[in-house]
């Protein structure tokens, strides 16, 4: 895989520029996380290939999305996703990592360390144990949208925004229809992202 052509496409679609410190970061993440997963199980991807296309791919998509955006913290953020590539990238933004499994904080922390991201934080305990406020709440692969709504409220300052990876139009509605959101209080956006052959979407809320 042409990794660089990958994120030159992105930046060239996202209008943000990404250097090749930052392109040099983002493989070296990969690779961590491979080599992490050889003896813990922090994702699905059997090979560095597969995880940068499938995982980092997907998070970079959404970079115009964040531009506007500087206290983000990160839900059940596993692997470190979205919030690492998203750090590399914005490394003038503030990432919180929010990850209740020990093994899997301990990368987090690993990676933080090795990739020199001075930017981001992490924090081992459950998202409903945070107590502190943030402009920007994301989440990916983590929960469906009712639990990540409760989470957003509890933590949430006045212009707060929810910004949700998810995947198929009909599984977001199913989702919103369960969460029973009252649209005189929320606003919900559903933007595509420019994939190939995923369907893939960002699910935006915020309060009127």
């Amino acid at each position: 895989m042409n990794y660089y052509s990958e994120l030159e496409n992105i930046s060239n679609f996202s209008h943000i520029n990404i250097d090749d410190n930052k392109k040099e970061k983002l493989i070296e993440y990969s690779s961590l996380v491979i080599e992490y997963n050889k003896n813990i199980n922090i994702t699905g991807a059997k090979n560095i290939e597969d995880f940068f296309y499938f995982h980092i791919i997907d998070c970079l998509l959404a970079l115009e999305i964040f531009s506007s955006y500087d206290n983000i913290i990160d839900i059940g953020s596993g692997a470190g996703l979205p919030s690492i590539p998203l750090a590399i990238v914005f490394n003038d933004k503030k990432f919180t990592l929010c990850e209740s499994k020990n093994k899997k904080a301990e990368f987090l922390r690993l990676a933080k360390d090795k990739l020199q991201l001075n930017n981001i934080e992490i924090k081992c305990i459950n998202a409903y144990e945070i107590k502190e406020k943030y402009d920007t709440i994301t989440s990916r692969a983590f929960s469906d949208i009712s639990s990540l709504l409760k989470i957003f409220n509890k933590i949430k300052n006045k212009d707060s925004k929810l910004i949700a990876y998810k995947g198929k139009i009909k599984k977001i509605e199913e989702e919103l229809k369960n969460a029973n959101i009252q649209k005189s209080k929320y606003n919900i956006e559903i933007k595509k992202l420019q994939i190939e052959d995923k369907e893939r979407h960002i699910v935006i809320i915020s309060n009127l």
